[in-house]
């Protein structure tokens, strides 16, 4: 990209983007000491595929450009959350050179699309290219990393990001030398001695944030709007933010707030989060919260992960979305999750006194003879006990038993079951 159409491009950040010819002062950090010791050997010896492994903002995007542009090969610019397999095929075929196909986020591919690159990779009909922020060891599959470097570009340190911003605030300056005569007086200190080094300060290594950021606050027109602008930032939505959110859709299912649920979910989403992440909590909490009331959530749930694992996004959402109104819709129980803590504590307090927790005889292997086959039995069912001794006798001394159901949903009629079988026994 030229400089004049790099100025004609809305975002500072990307007019900034290094390239050959201009902006190599923006290449900061560990992307700095790649290109000029990996990525020199990939250009003038041998050429690999790649996946570049990093946060938000430490340069994997440029140096993949960067690579597109010296190498003079033809560079295909794909996105795992909008592009799938056609458009990586479309990318191979028809082209008289080897191309370069960038993919980022290549992380959100499901292991059906990876699979379609296998070809691709083995035979080196083109350079892949892929950019991740997560492990690839737990997002990639086994055959693709077996057919990849990968190369880790580590977060900015604050110093480099200020470093970055002096030099967009002194590109700013220069193509529009009259940009801040209409500020208050005292900005030109303010934005030097306190703007920056606070965006620095909160950016996380993120140099695209940073200057986004900046750019947002030059347009600002007094402190108020600042402000305003750093507490509205995307960063707001932090480690601590993550976690915010995860649990207000967790606290939403559990009080039954179907749109609340959801809310949160999407704005996870829409912010970064990785559905996964988000699936992976609702599983968790069919089995906790909504347990036995309704034994369906956790089916729901697992499929629901694997169907976003299997198509990818953004299709993906339409499950997630499935999953959570359902999980906020159905009935709640954390009756099996309760029993866990109960019947934890019998052990510890038998093996506390010294009183063996060896089951009964006739459950061991040795004992087979001694045991009574319910099937043989009227309603499946033969009254015995099953408990240890020791805990049997600790748990009719307490006379509530570790896993009580409640009234609510399948729960009600298990309940129901269990007090019918057990009703003529001393258990």
């Amino acid at each position: 990209m030229n400089q004049e159409n790099k100025l004609n491009t809305s975002l500072l950040a990307e007019k900034l983007r290094p390239n050959l010819q201009e902006n190599q002062k923006f290449l900061l950090g560990s992307a700095k000491k790649i290109w000029d010791r990996d990525l020199s050997q990939w250009l003038h010896k041998n050429k690999f595929h790649l996946i570049l492994w990093g946060p938000p903002g430490s340069g994997k995007t440029t140096l993949a450009k960067l690579l597109g542009e010296a190498s003079k090969l033809p560079f295909v610019n794909l996105s795992a959350v909008r592009d799938g397999v056609k458009e990586i095929r479309a990318a191979v075929s028809g082209k008289q050179e080897k191309p370069i196909i960038f993919i980022d986020e290549i992380h959100r591919l499901s292991r059906s699309q990876q699979d379609s690159l296998l070809p691709i990779l083995e035979y080196s009909e083109a350079w892949i290219i892929g950019a991740t922020t997560e492990a690839p060891t737990t997002e990639l599959s086994a055959p693709i990393l077996s057919r990849m470097r990968c190369i880790y570009i580590s977060a900015l340190n604050e110093i480099e990001i200020l470093d970055g911003l002096y030099n967009a605030l002194a590109f700013t300056q220069e193509n529009d030398p009259h940009i801040f005569s209409d500020k208050y007086p005292e900005f030109n200190s303010h934005l030097k001695n306190n703007i920056l080094p606070k965006i620095a300060k909160m950016s996380g290594g993120d140099l695209r944030f940073s200057l986004n950021l900046f750019e947002n606050i030059i347009h600002c027109q007094n402190i108020e709007e600042e402000n305003e602008v750093f507490k509205n930032s995307l960063k707001s939505f932090s480690t601590k933010n993550h976690y915010d959110f995860i649990s207000a859709m967790i606290k939403s299912m559990r009080g039954s707030d179907p749109d609340a649920a959801l809310f949160y979910a999407i704005a996870s989403l829409d912010k970064g989060e990785d559905p996964l992440f988000i699936l992976r909590r609702c599983i968790i909490f069919a089995s906790e919260d909504v347990g036995n009331a309704d034994p369906q959530a956790l089916t729901l749930a697992t499929s629901a992960y694997k169907a976003v694992e299997c198509v990818g996004m953004p299709e993906g959402r339409i499950a997630l979305s499935q999953c959570v109104t359902y999980l906020a819709s159905t009935h709640k129980s954390n009756k099996s999750y309760i029993a866990i803590d109960k019947v934890r504590q019998w052990r510890m307090e038998a093996e506390e006194h010294g009183f063996s927790i060896a089951p009964p005889t006739e459950l061991t292997v040795k004992g087979k003879e001694k045991y009574k086959y319910p099937h043989n039995f009227e309603n499946s069912f033969v009254a015995t006990e099953y408990l240890p001794e020791s805990i049997s006798k600790i748990k009719k001394q307490e006379k509530t038993p570790a896993y009580l159901p409640s009234d609510y949903g399948v729960e009600l009629r298990l309940k129901s079951r269990l007090a019918e079988l057990w009703s003529n026994t001393k258990k």
